[in-house]
């Protein structure tokens, strides 16, 4: 059969569908960013968001789209070295030569190259792809069931010779989609088949709904519907530039599931035409209206996915844009927009949920990641996230990758005291109690809520018979023997140099003396004994335990399966004035790293044990006047992850603490003091997360992985200086001054120093 190239008169014959040649109207809409000629010409380029590709670098490169039409112009200077051989469908010979106009028109929409110059010509959707010129109809726009068939039997041909050579590269040969501007209101088992032996080859397929006004696509693109298409035949109907579907343009109709719209009304593009003096075909452009100009929009967008994510099939690809394509008319699949607009930009986001590969081979959701550093590494871990080393490659529902960022995730554990805990502290230390009953000392130490909320910890729940604070008791009789408990983390009441002193009743330098280690056990319990031995020594043993139920993230009290525990064995003695504590213990994390604890894509599970020793020291060189010091030091072990994450494992490291401090009773008048002391909190100063993470796809679509090393140790260090004032108004009243300074907050160098001024009366009744 044979048509004519512009009437449609002809309903049962094949046609390229482009009616009228119409004067270019150009518009604003998606345009806000082109500057050059060549830019404005290419207007529907930026109305299906080609761009957001581009900006990837995904061009098109070394993929091939088969255009069957009236031919090609292969001289035109926007088609350079990219057009492979042709084929001529109705003598089998190469010549593809354009008498008509359309085909070139067709070709410059999918792939007309970029900046050559940019003051005038356009450019393709897939500027760089290889471009399969199979003419299949003459020059008067004539075709056949036969023809058409041939052509695309031909491309087929190419993509199984192509796929099937072991020289490296010729995949990039092997044409993915086939553009089909032409059509007939009447179906063909010749070209059907031919078709269906398209899609076996796993090609993707665009093809012209038509121009007639109908419900429906005429054929070949009413194909899609057929279940053997398998949604790689796209039927392609036409808007405008408002994505107003044109008035001649067929609507989805019954093939509405596999039906898209694309700029389809004065496309500017490629043209040839017949100079009558020379009888030589030259080189020009053209504005062209019809669906034949909506299909190669489809048909470059294929090959631009293609370029991108070289592994991915064809029905991938097809899907792809029907599930990202914008929604236009009625509310979802309507039988005039099918699925809606081509949108490119929705196209390059990811469908579906977003995974990772691990080194051992699975893959893990990158939704509820989160890591949440202790003090000691917090800082460490957000430098790392500023510095990108937390960025990795997700794959979605059809394995493209995409970088994502878990900086984000990385959050900042609230500190284990800031400026307003030592005060807070020294007003408890005033509330507490001492008894003595039949030979025995009994002493009560007291946390009031106020300072449980300073130091971001939440009341202990589960029936635990506690108020919102926190208790210590000791008990020592006549022989020095000494029993020690408390709940609601109050373990330095009772060990260190910070038990000491509050056991000789100088339990105002509790909060700056602290074990460090002891806030990794969080909300612990604790017990101890301790017993005079040889030389005036004195021996403790204990034990902390943490409560499992409350972990605290951003001040956020939270549920959680994780259990700290800390056993403690220390000697202290007194020579005059001096006093002394040294001891060693040994800390026990579930799921967690020196308090770091992780979920999700950056999961941790593991037991970590740490080693730690302390030493402090505090004399009185004059009346009234006491000084001291005290350092903490940690040895981690290094350990390998259990769980299926990106983080394998850590390696041992190293993490220590220090104070020193003066104070000086009776300064002013009597019963006042004042007290300064100089910190250092816990910090990481040496040790390392070790990730193995997916950084890209390979061109199977395979993760590539790298492994990173992570350090614990920050950049900043922490400096606290705090004064704090004291004075008795009477014996029930007592008010406080106190002002601290913190350098580098929470070993952060990028923090603003922080300074603290309070004050406070506290009366009891």
């Amino acid at each position: 059969m044979s048509v004519q190239a512009k009437s449609n008169a002809f309903e049962r014959m094949l046609r390229p569908l482009s009616p009228v040649l119409a004067i270019a109207v150009l518009t604003s809409s998606g345009l806000a960013s082109a500057q050059t000629t060549e830019e404005k010409n290419s207007r529907g380029v930026y109305q299906i968001k080609a761009p957001a590709l581009y900006s990837l670098g995904v061009t098109g490169l070394d993929v091939t789209a088969a255009i069957l039409d009236t031919g090609l112009m292969v001289t035109h200077p926007e088609f350079g070295v990219r057009v492979r051989p042709g084929y001529n469908a109705f003598d089998g010979s190469s010549n593809v030569t354009d008498g008509n106009g359309h085909g070139t028109h067709v070709t410059g929409i999918i792939g007309a190259g970029r900046n050559n110059p940019p003051d005038k010509g356009m450019f393709g959707v897939a500027y760089d792809a290889f471009l399969l010129p199979i003419k299949v109809l003459d020059k008067n726009g004539f075709g056949t069931s036969t023809s058409v068939a041939n052509g695309i039997q031909y491309a087929v041909s190419q993509r199984k010779f192509y796929l099937g050579t072991n020289l490296d590269g010729h995949h990039r040969f092997a044409p993915i989609v086939i553009n089909l501007s032409l059509g007939s209101s009447s179906p063909s088992t010749t070209i059907a088949n031919a078709l269906k032996d398209a899609v076996n080859a796993r090609m993707a397929v665009a093809a012209a709904a038509g121009n007639d006004g109908g419900a429906n696509p005429i054929y070949p693109a009413r194909y899609a519907k057929e279940a053997w298409a398998n949604g790689q035949i796209i039927a392609v109907g036409a808007v405008d530039a408002n994505n107003v579907i044109a008035s001649w343009s067929n609507r989805a109709g019954d093939t509405k599931y596999f039906y898209l719209v694309a700029p389809g009304v004065s496309i500017y593009s490629t043209y040839t035409k017949l100079n009558r003096k020379t009888k030589q075909y030259q080189a020009t452009y053209a504005t062209l209206s019809g669906t034949s100009m909506a299909t190669p929009y489809v048909a470059g967008a294929v090959a631009l996915i293609k370029s991108g994510w070289t592994w991915l099939t064809a029905p991938q690809i097809t899907s792809i844009l029907f599930d990202s394509a914008t929604d236009l008319g009625a509310t979802g699949v309507d039988p005039v927009y099918g699925r809606g607009l081509l949108n490119l930009e929705a196209a390059l986001a990811p469908i579906g949920s977003l995974t990772t590969s691990t080194s051992s081979g699975t893959t893990v959701a990158v939704t509820g990641t989160s890591l949440t550093g202790s003090a000691a590494t917090s800082a460490a871990l957000q430098a790392a996230g500023r510095a990108g080393l937390m960025q990795v490659a997700a794959f979605d529902s059809y394995s493209r990758d995409f970088q994502v960022d878990l900086a984000p995730t990385v959050r900042r554990v609230t500190s284990a005291g800031n400026s307003l805990t030592p005060m807070l502290a020294a007003v408890d230390a005033a509330a507490e109690r001492t008894y003595s009953q039949n030979g025995a000392t009994w002493r009560v130490a007291y946390r009031s809520e106020a300072t449980r909320l300073t130091l971001g910890q939440p009341a202990p729940q589960g029936g635990l018979g506690l108020s919102d604070g926190g208790y210590a008791i000791s008990a020592v009789d006549a022989g020095g023997r000494e029993l020690m408990f408390g709940l609601s983390g109050m373990g330095a009441q009772s060990f260190g140099l910070a038990g000491e002193l509050a056991r000789r009743g100088e339990a105002q330098f509790t909060a700056a003396l602290a074990n460090p280690y002891f806030s990794l056990a969080s909300q612990h319990m604790h017990a101890g004994i301790g017993f005079p031995v040889t030389g005036g020594l004195h021996l403790k043993i204990g034990l902390l335990v943490s409560d499992p139920r409350i972990t605290t993230y951003d001040g956020v009290p939270q549920t959680s399966g994780r259990r700290q525990s800390m056993t403690v064995g220390e000697v202290s003695g007194q020579f005059d004035s001096f006093l002394w504590s040294a001891g060693i213990g040994r800390l026990q994390e579930s799921d967690s790293v020196l308090g770091t604890t992780q979920t999700g894509a950056l999961g941790f599970s593991g037991n970590t044990g740490t080693t730690v020793a302390h030493f402090g020291v505090a004399f009185s060189p004059a009346a009234r006047l006491k000084v001291g010091a005290q350092y903490t030091a940690g040895y981690t072990d290094g350990i390998a992850n259990r769980a299926d994450s990106l983080v394998t494992g850590y390696t041992a490291s190293r993490s220590e603490a220090y104070a020193v401090f003066a104070s000086l009773q009776e300064a002013f008048r009597a019963g006042d003091s004042l007290s300064i002391t100089v910190s250092q909190p816990l910090r990481a100063v040496s040790g390392a997360m070790q990730m193995v993470v997916p950084v890209a796809a390979a061109e199977d679509g395979s993760p590539v992985m790298a492994s990173r090393s992570i350090s614990l140790r920050p950049d900043g260090r922490e400096t606290r200086a705090e004064a704090l004032y004291m004075r008795p108004i009477n014996r029930q009243t007592k008010w406080f001054l106190g002002v601290a300074l913190r350098h580098q907050p929470d070993h952060d160098p990028t923090a603003p120093k922080e300074l603290t001024i309070g004050a406070g009366l506290r009366a009891e009744f």
